[in-house]
């Protein structure tokens, strides 16, 4: 067994950060659904993908601070983009949605994204696996959509009727739909595919799910930049001072071992959902209502309340007392401004880094076995 002051120290600082992490996590997921994070990432990434240098300001770092501004502010980023709204107007895009209030999806499959491409630049035909590219060559070409359909299907379907309705208010008739940028991409796509529409349609979905990978990125930008503003703000109501706390857990043995004690119980606990999780997968019971009363997921805005408030009741409000955080008697300072900043910065790297470091401190203190916790994070986009 490894045992020292130092050592306690940092596990007692890990174990209050992770408490803290969890709840901001929670507050962060609550608010990324909320406010539609994902889908604002998503429509960014069409946006790169159809509108191309449209989307960009002259100065990198305004544009840095204006994509995060968009993110948290509901903006029309459509508007003067007839290529992205003709792709947002698609009936398919809007099947997809949620509801009026969000009205644009979270998600999209790359076989959607490269169907409604090829709707845009070919015009609706039921026979386009057998179509060949001239009509798509002539679009990309002369930089214009082709909303024509097939004789008879505008009656046959409603939906193609609506496509072609709705299309061609978003798309103004003369002047040009497709900027050059996107331009040059498409048609080298196109010679790539010869005269092959699978080929051409599998590339679509390759440029997409390239795309979605720098999404993903994009994505935990954002939201370890409001994780560190949720995370000060926490810091702030609570009265977290990492400076102050790392003090006090150096002069006080009892205080350590007790924070100690704690942070065991708190991975055991995740241990043992981690094994009643892996059983009921084993079982192939992940559709019953055991596994999703088993995982701490983020499924509705309501868990992740209750989640919140179990929180803060059960473990934070026991650590607060056991260190005596909070307000009582005390006055804000410099000092405790860095500690809330220290703070902050340590919330913002997210509760799944500090389950595995703080199981990573207790194994070096031999107090326990590696906790898995794979099904602790909280789902990306």
């Amino acid at each position: 067994m490894f045992n020292n002051i130092a050592l306690d120290v940092v596990i007692g600082l890990l174990f209050i950060f992770l408490l803290y992490s969890l709840l901001a996590t929670i507050v962060q997921e609550i608010v990324a659904t909320q406010l539609a994070f994902r889908a604002k990432v998503l429509e960014k990434a069409i946006l790169r993908m159809l509108e191309d240098g449209k989307t960009t300001t002259r100065f990198p770092l305004l544009d840095r601070i204006k994509g995060f501004i968009e993110i948290i502010i509901t903006t029309n980023r459509l508007k003067d983009k007839r290529f992205a709204t003709a792709f947002y107007t698609h009936p398919l895009i809007k099947y997809l949605a949620e509801d009026n209030y969000h009205s644009k999806p979270a998600y999209l499959h790359a076989s959607n994204f490269s169907k409604i491409i090829i709707d845009l630049l070919h015009g609706v035909d039921a026979d386009i696996t057998t179509a060949d590219l001239s009509k798509i060559k002539d679009s990309i070409i002369n930089r214009k959509l082709n909303l024509m359909v097939k004789p008879g299907m505008d009656d046959a379907n409603p939906a193609n009727q609506a496509l072609i309705q709705q299309t061609r208010k978003a798309v103004v008739a003369d002047p040009p739909v497709i900027n050059r940028e996107t331009q040059l991409f498409l048609l080298s796509v196109l010679y790539e595919s010869g005269n092959d529409i699978k080929k051409f349609r599998m590339k679509l979905e390759k440029w997409y799910d390239d795309t979605m990978e720098r999404a993903s990125e994009w994505y935990k930008r954002y939201t370890q930049m409001i994780l560190f503003i949720i995370g000060f703000t926490i810091a702030a109501i609570f009265n977290v001072d990492t400076i102050a706390i790392a003090t006090k857990l150096s002069r006080d043995p009892k205080l350590r071992e007790q924070l100690v004690q704690n942070a065991g119980a708190l991975l055991e606990k995740k241990q043992q959902m981690g094994a009643q999780l892996q059983a009921l997968r084993d079982n192939g019971q992940t559709n019953t209502s055991a596994f999703s009363d088993a995982k701490t997921g983020y499924d509705s805005v309501t868990s992740l309340i209750n989640n919140a408030q179990k929180i803060i009741n059960e473990d934070i409000a026991g650590t607060n007392s056991l260190m005596g955080l909070g307000w009582k008697g005390k006055k804000p300072g410099f000092a405790a401004f860095m500690g809330w900043i220290i703070t902050a910065l340590a919330i913002s790297l997210g509760s799944p880094f500090w389950f595995d470091l703080l199981s990573k401190m207790m194994n070096l203190r031999g107090s326990g076995n590696k906790i898995n916790i794979a099904d602790d994070k909280p789902k990306n986009p």
